[in-house]
């Protein structure tokens, strides 16, 4: 396995890793998180796949920069384009998942595929509502220190240090959730689905209630699309079970480098 490269370039910051000429896979974090989230995966698929792990608009190296799906979808594409002509596998889970969506949407010829996790609720509505007012209330309440302690709290009870420490050094951006929530409450992305001719695959936790109460009306939005569960799981299921995640996402890859 090849070291994780920093790219030099400015906008987006990106981790890339693995076979320059191989297949590519680009991972999107969830929200407040970073690209950190998916050392695991990157560690264990860069000897096969060329992989590329970004932090979106404000969150990571770009927190200065606001949200929105059309900078986010930008970071996705620039960091590809930068890396290789290959069509590649999008990887997203949670907020990541809905950028996903919308990058398959916007730039269908440059997609592969889609292996989406932890995206299947629709913000629209009450549910996007309630979740901005939510996350304003708590981040007008609690200080950015004050909920990264309590978000250290509740990691170090779950994961390794292994795990946790990239995530730690990373830091959270707290700011960033409101509008992530504005955002994805201005989209039907069930309709975005919709346009894109590729393969999808869904992949949630067993225990991702609500977002398995909504992977079936996700899944009749695609042209080619599959699910799979991953037992012993939760929201971030690409940490619960890591080895278990990583196969998913190894598998999906290979069927489409085949395919391209």
């Amino acid at each position: 396995m090849g070291p994780m490269i920093p790219s030099n370039q400015q906008i987006p910051m990106y981790d890339v890793a693995g076979p320059v000429h191989a297949f590519p896979i680009v991972f999107v974090h969830g929200a407040a998180w970073t690209r950190n989230m998916w050392i695991p995966q990157i560690k264990a698929l860069s000897d096969e796949f060329r992989v590329i792990a970004i932090d979106l608009p404000g969150h990571g190296t770009l927190h200065d920069q606001p949200f929105t799906l059309a900078t986010a979808c930008q970071s996705v594409l620039e960091s590809l384009r930068q890396e290789t002509q290959e069509r590649a596998l999008i990887v997203g889970l949670s907020l990541g998942g809905y950028v996903a969506m919308a990058c398959a949407y916007d730039h269908p010829q440059d997609i592969a595929g889609l292996l989406v996790s932890g995206c299947c609720i629709d913000y629209r509505g009450v549910p996007g509502l309630l979740s901005r007012l939510d996350s304003s209330l708590v981040t007008t309440l609690f200080s950015d220190q004050r909920l990264t302690r309590m978000q250290e709290k509740t990691l170090r009870g779950q994961y390794s240090k292994e795990i946790i420490e990239p995530q730690l050094n990373a830091g959270f951006f707290w700011k960033a959730i409101p509008q992530t929530y504005r955002e994805l409450a201005s989209q039907d992305f069930r309709a975005l689905l919709q346009t894109f001719p590729g393969p999808v695959l869904i992949v949630n936790g067993e225990n991702d209630r609500l977002n398995r109460k909504g992977e079936s009306k996700l899944l009749s939005a695609t042209q080619d699309g599959q699910i799979q569960m991953i037992k012993q799981a939760n929201h971030l299921c690409n940490l619960d079970q890591p080895e278990a995640f990583t196969q998913h996402v190894r598998t999906f890859a290979k069927r489409l480098s085949a395919a391209n």
